[in-house]
């Protein structure tokens, strides 16, 4: 008993490790971790750089689609029969100017303001995943911590009680069975709290990871879920426009963007192209001016006629993508249908949660009196001791019951406020308090 005890208190100190002289400890709030997460996921850094280049390419569409292509050229010629007629060197420069008007230039332009405002949407996307993995990590972790907490208690409540029925052996008060028993119980509870405690770093080092902060770095998480025990959540939270929801949004793009490639395809096959061009071309002689030049101007239309034939490539590959848009189109209304169908089922489920969270609530307060009296009528000697070790496991099981439960129902409903695409925290009332401390 004397190395059990010794393990003990080493447990209980490996389960706060956050607090720890050598390092400054950083408290985080869930806004806190966000915030962290937004400015150095190495992920989010890589799709801001993809936006920023989709950006450049919508600013300068226009103008590298009408920008005309231009070239000079030179030569210097020598002859090789030297002091005979025509053996002077020869100097010659020229230049052009040409510009191709096609059909497909609107669409061009279009096209780089499409992919960008869906490298926007795309971008929207993944800070929310961040974001939302963010916030389910973290209340994740204060599961956990408030789990080794409780397994701690229990922990320190079984040794104090083999401490109290030792002295009743030594006092010959007890029966050395239930002695043992009551030491097996106490020693058998320390290596489920060592492996919650293994687990719990293990998932503040991979926290620390989506926040991109180093490993060193100790973290203090501020937050608890006995807020969303009683939580009651705005019933006109849960009214929703189906075409503001992220994965419906995204194939309404699918489809601008479908559409516009199927006026470039058309443009291809059936639109006309005009061309102009200016060449200038100068050369002289020896020390002679240049003398000898040449303007020439061209203008050229072309119009393709095979495209209007039902079986060229043009004609075909138009109708390919009208089935494309109209598959599109299809996708979009079963999208809508499906995305209705789960929030309903997302809405009932954390109507449910909220439920059972009440009679887990009952049913921890009937254990803890259940326990409190087991515990007053066991010293007082009119109850045993498994009487009371069963009265400790339900009180444990109750506890532990309403924290998974309440995690669930957080889980549940960040699940819901991503699929809808509101800010986290509209259901809970918390949301412009988390937009003001993201947006700083």
């Amino acid at each position: 008993m004397k190395k059990i005890i010794p393990a003990v208190l080493f447990l209980g100190a490996a389960a706060l490790p956050f607090f720890s002289q050598e390092n400054e400890v950083r408290n985080l709030s869930v806004d806190d971790a966000v915030i962290l997460a937004a400015d150095n996921n190495i992920s989010l850094q890589r799709n801001r750089l993809s936006l920023q280049l989709l950006e450049k390419q919508k600013n300068y569409s226009a103008g590298s689609a009408v920008t005309p292509s231009m070239d000079v050229s030179g030569s210097y010629t020598i002859p090789f029969v030297e002091n005979a007629a025509g053996s002077d060197p020869t100097l010659g420069i020229s230049g052009s100017v040409s510009l191709a008007l096609t059909p497909s230039l609107y669409t061009t332009i279009k096209a780089a303001q499409l992919n960008y405002e869906s490298g926007v949407s795309s971008y929207e996307n993944a800070v929310r995943s961040i974001e939302l993995s963010v916030r389910k990590t973290f209340y994740s972790l204060l599961y956990a911590k408030e789990n080794i907490a409780l397994q701690q208690r229990n922990v320190e409540t079984a040794r104090q009680q083999y401490n109290l029925n030792r002295d009743k052996y030594n006092r010959g008060q007890l029966s050395e069975i239930d002695l043992l028993t009551s030491q097996v119980n106490y020693e058998s509870l320390i290596p489920t709290l060592e492996s919650t405690i293994n687990t719990y770093e293990n998932s503040i080092a991979s926290f620390k990871q989506i926040l991109g902060i180093p490993q060193s770095q100790q973290i203090e998480l501020d937050g608890s879920l006995d807020e969303f025990v009683s939580l009651n959540l705005d019933e006109n939270s849960f009214d929703y426009s189906l075409d503001e929801v992220p994965s419906v949004r995204t194939i309404r793009e699918s489809i601008s963007s479908a559409e516009n490639s199927l006026l470039a395809t058309k443009f291809s096959a059936w639109g006309p192209s005009v061309t102009a061009g200016y060449t200038y071309a100068a050369s002289k002689t020896g020390s002679n001016d240049f003398s000898t030049s040449t303007h020439s101007l061209s203008l050229g239309v072309n119009i393709p006629l095979d495209g209007y034939l039902p079986w060229s490539s043009g004609a075909l590959s138009v109708e390919s993508q009208k089935v494309s848009l109209e598959d599109l189109r299809l996708q979009l209304e079963d999208e809508k249908t499906s995305v209705a169908l789960s929030i309903e089922n997302s809405a009932r489920t954390i109507r449910q949660a909220q439920s059972q969270l009440k009679i887990l609530q009952s049913n921890v307060d009937l254990a803890q009196k259940t326990y409190d009296m087991t515990l007053t009528a066991y010293n007082s000697g009119s109850k045993d001791l498994l009487t009371l070790q069963t009265a400790a496991d339900s009180l444990m099981s109750a506890k532990t019951s309403l924290q998974s439960q309440t995690y669930t129902l957080i889980s549940s409903i960040l699940d819901l406020e991503s699929t809808l695409g509101i800010p986290f925290g509209t259901l809970t009332g918390n949301a412009e308090a988390a937009s003001a401390d993201i947006s700083e």
